[in-house]
């Protein structure tokens, strides 16, 4: 009786190893996907950049005269690319494209000129992601404006960042036609004032 039972265990012993040993060829379960930092911000943080709550409310802007007499001051190359405010960017991202470069250095030139002018950065994004991802991506976006100008002349006292997050779309859908359009900085002189 004894010799059944202890050949019992052995023969339950030896599948046990056996059922063990062949665990070790499984393959492993694939980890969940790390989410990576989204951000892809490649300028040096902004000193000084005032952030404004998007509910405190925006930034009185210039009238339409002041805005026109200030692009009336500028060269017609300069008042042209003035004319382009909104800068756009990809997915969960902060980079200045470059295509935008220009119009941000004769923005920066403005800026540098004349002490009395000064522009709000509302900084946008598309529909996707949490309400507060959205907030802080969007000053994200304005602070690389607002870093990039700063690094041509620009003073820090010129310029305010707002960020809206996902609050103010200019294209509704939900496509990448619409959220390309919605993730953006959009540039709002906030003061005209041409004295140097």
């Amino acid at each position: 009786m004894q010799k059944r039972h202890l050949a019992a265990l052995i023969s339950a012993s030896i599948f046990t190893a056996t059922l063990s040993g062949c665990a070790m060829f499984r393959s492993e379960p694939t980890a969940p996907p790390v989410t990576p930092d989204m951000s892809s911000d490649t300028l040096p943080e902004a000193a000084e950049i005032i952030a404004v709550d998007a509910g405190v409310g925006a930034i009185a802007n210039c009238s339409r005269a002041q805005l026109q007499a200030l692009l009336n001051a500028q060269t017609p190359e300069v008042a042209q690319l003035l004319r382009h405010n909104v800068y756009f960017f990809g997915t969960d991202a902060s980079e200045l494209s470059p295509d935008a470069l220009a119009s941000l250095n004769a923005l920066a030139g403005v800026l540098k000129a004349a002490q009395g002018v000064s522009v709000q950065l509302d900084g946008h994004t598309d529909a996707r992601g949490t309400h507060d991802y959205n907030l802080a991506l969007g000053e994200r976006r304005g602070n690389a404006v607002a870093s990039y100008l700063q690094s041509q002349g620009a003073q820090a006292a010129q310029m305010a960042v707002v960020s809206f997050g996902k609050e103010q779309p200019v294209a509704e859908g939900n496509d990448e036609s619409a959220w390309a359009q919605n993730r953006r900085v959009q540039v709002a002189y906030s003061a005209c004032d041409m004295a140097p």
